[in-house]
């Protein structure tokens, strides 16, 4: 019969939990012969009665009971509350029957938008794995029963999943995480660098896979691949065994460099005493004993049809940017949800591509705005220590564990100056533009990148219900990012987003499938343009009888004004006007916005450019109705004199620069009404256009 080994106690070697111990005075006990609790309970004994009455007892001895008592009953918590974290190894060596190797996959890095894939763990002896879908009893029964918890890189990443996914799991309060502690023994890197070091190698077939690449295997099960699931439980079985690996290695280096006082007993070594049949370096063959079939279990993908709910046929131009002319732009057009995608270099062709096209939106993939304080994207601007390269969109993708680029990074200043441009350029034609970032929108939708697999991104796109030549032919990852920005566009006309960001540097859009888009569906936003006197001011005060909150761009020029102690006339609220004009008009959109009600719908009068028509319809979407309103002009002037003004004012008014965009309004908006009969006929008129826009 087999002799079982008697394995050294750490803990009882461990003064470290005491009070007022530190490492040296532990060294110091050891190396004068003081190497256990029962060898320091009669040193402090001795010295007590050599100093003290029987009434005195050392607080070290009453420690020193405490320890013996917590380890009788297994309390590891105990020595985890009293020891530092570094040290918990020690933990770990003296509860090793009781202690746990977890590793899990997941779809990514994000805990805000993954989810795990599979856990593997290893206790007592035994793999065992959790595919997600699948009953997580015997994960919660082993964790429960655990004292000891030993993951790689598990205090960032697995642990925290675990808590975020698993509610009310219960995880063992020692946990020794091997990417730290392997730096105190000289191995660095991740867990198969350090395998590497150690010279361990892993079985063909899986000594390639990394965790890009085990997503990769999860989106391919969940077509039905059950090879892939298999390839994806080997390689976790295999980082499980290797976790056991690199423990024993770092324990042989740590007793190397710190002299334990082992009592010529050997410490137990989760490989070498493990005495299980078929746990080697090679996958053992039981685990496929049972069959594997948990397709039903996996989480749903979202599809077109999950979004839009109507037979609009939208229109949306999707543009990866590249940082300069000379290396081609993925371009993509969706037409209802069939995608034509095209190459092209130059600002001037992606201009007239998209005008060709008319979309409802244009969904850009490049950083449109500068960090709030910042006047360019150089490195010289006079902002750069004190704003930074960051903008808070891009800090909040960074904080959900999205890997972005800060807008100003060298690399990519010239995308984001000429991202910044192409936006500008479309505003100040009447086409509205919304910043995107395929590759967040990609990990939201679950649908690997183009770096990890450009086949799968494909067929993400072709599951997502987006059909195309590109479905049959090959086409540029460029092009598969923009069929990816066009369907943020998608998302973002439907109300199924979020914006990610603040007023001041604008907005990103990233799909999000699970919100509440009710207020999106239920607020329509009016805005009222046409040339001076053709009834816009009539029109607004009766929709505002009509429920809806009433305000117009006016209004904030006659608050400047009142504020700059001017008078409030019409010749100064031009020229305040055509100020704001230069300064930027959509800075005078932001200001009115700023002052609408969160509630509600809303009527806004005096649209006079199209930067007016882009703005609200990036903010408001297909809730945005313009309404223009016309009017020949002699019956205009009729109008204006009857107001007690002259015809001399009322021609200078119409002249007036910042009037020249009015025109180009007519060709911009939804509804035109034709106002030459009298106020009954316009508000009757407008009743019947708001009773179709509300149909």
């Amino acid at each position: 019969m087999k002799k079982i080994p008697c394995f050294a106690n750490i803990l009882t070697s461990t003064f470290l939990h005491f009070n007022s111990i530190g490492k040296i005075k532990e060294y110091d006990f050891w190396r004068n012969g003081i190497t256990s609790w029962d060898d320091l309970q009669r040193y402090l004994e001795g010295y007590q009665l050599s100093l003290f009455n029987d009434n005195y007892k050392n607080p070290l001895l009453q420690e020193i009971d405490a320890s013996r008592k917590a380890l009788l009953e297994k309390d590891s918590d105990y020595f985890s509350s009293k020891l530092p974290s570094r040290e918990y190894y020690r933990i770990v060596l003296s509860f090793y029957e009781k202690t746990l190797f977890l590793d899990i996959e997941t779809t990514g890095l994000s805990k805000y938008y993954d989810y795990i894939t599979l856990i593997g763990w290893s206790y007592k002896g035994k793999y065992h794995y959790l595919i997600k879908g699948d009953n997580d009893n015997l994960l919660r029964k082993h964790l429960s029963d655990a004292k000891c918890i030993v993951t790689f890189n598990g205090s960032i990443f697995d642990i925290p999943f675990l808590k975020q996914e698993i509610k009310d799991l219960k995880i063992p309060q020692t946990h020794v995480d091997l990417r730290f502690l392997s730096k105190r023994v000289g191995l660095h890197g991740g867990q198969k660098e350090i395998e590497r070091q150690i010279n361990i190698k892993r079985p063909k077939g899986i000594e390639e896979i990394d965790g890009k690449a085990a997503t990769i295997l999860w989106y391919k099960y969940r077509q039905g691949d059950l090879k892939s699931l298999k390839s994806l439980i080997k390689y976790n079985y295999r980082d499980v065994l290797g976790m056991e690996i690199i423990f024993d290695e770092i324990i042989k280096r740590l007793l190397k460099i710190n002299p334990f006082p082992l009592n010529n007993k050997p410490v137990y070594q989760f490989r070498k005493n493990k005495n299980i049949p078929g746990f080697s370096l090679e996958v053992p063959k039981e685990l496929w004993k049972n069959k594997i079939d948990y397709l039903n279990n996996s989480s749903k993908s979202i599809t077109i049809n999950d979004i839009k709910k109507d037979d609009v046929k939208l229109k949306i131009v999707g543009i990866d940017l590249t940082g300069s002319e000379s290396r081609a732009t993925g371009c993509c057009f969706i037409n209802d949800n069939w995608a034509q995608t095209k190459l092209i270099n130059s600002d001037a062709e992606i201009i007239e591509y998209t005008i060709r096209k008319n979309p409802h939106i244009v969904s850009i993939d490049s950083p449109l705005s500068l960090p709030t304080g910042r006047i360019s994207v150089s490195d010289d601007d006079p902002g750069r220590d004190i704003y930074g390269i960051m903008r808070r969109c891009e800090r909040i993708l960074k904080k959900r564990g999205i890997n972005v680029y800060p807008s100003l990074i060298p690399s990519m200043q010239k995308l984001t100056e000429r991202g910044i441009k192409l936006a500008n350029k479309f505003r100040s034609m009447g086409v509205p533009v919304i910043e995107s970032f395929p590759g967040a929108a990609q990990d939201i939708m679950k649908i690997p990148r183009k770096r990890s697999d450009i086949k799968m991104l494909k067929e993400g796109l072709i599951r997502f219900g987006i059909k195309g030549d590109y479905q049959i032919n090959d086409i540029s990852h460029d092009e598969l990012d923009a069929i990816t920005s066009a369907i943020v566009g998608i998302f973002f006309w439907y109300g199924k987003f979020e914006a990610l960001g603040n007023m001041d540097e604008e907005f990103l859009i990233i799909p999000d499938s699970n919100i509440d888009n009710t207020f999106w569906k239920n607020k329509t936003i009016i805005g009222l343009s046409g040339p001076i006197a053709t009834g816009k001011t009539t029109a607004g005060a009766f929709l505002e009888s009509k429920g809806f909150y009433y305000t117009r761009f006016s209004l904030i020029l006659e608050k400047l004004l009142i504020e700059k102690g001017e008078t409030v006339n019409r010749e100064n609220l031009q020229k305040i006007g055509l100020e704001f004009k230069k300064g930027g008009q959509r800075n005078f959109c932001k200001l009115l916005y700023n002052e609408l009600p969160d509630k509600g719908n809303i009527v806004i009068d005096g649209l006079r450019h199209p930067e007016d028509h882009v703005f609200f319809t990036e903010f408001f979407g297909p809730h945005f109705i313009h309404i223009y309103i016309d009017t020949p002009l002699q019956l205009r002037n009729e109008r204006y004199i009857k107001l007690g003004k002259s015809a001399e004012d009322f021609h200078k008014s119409v002249q007036h620069e910042v009037e020249g965009n009015v025109d180009k309004l007519l060709y911009l908006s939804h509804f035109t009404i034709k106002n030459e009969k009298g106020i009954k006929d316009l508000e009757s008129t407008i009743d019947n256009t708001l009773k179709s826009i509300q149909k």
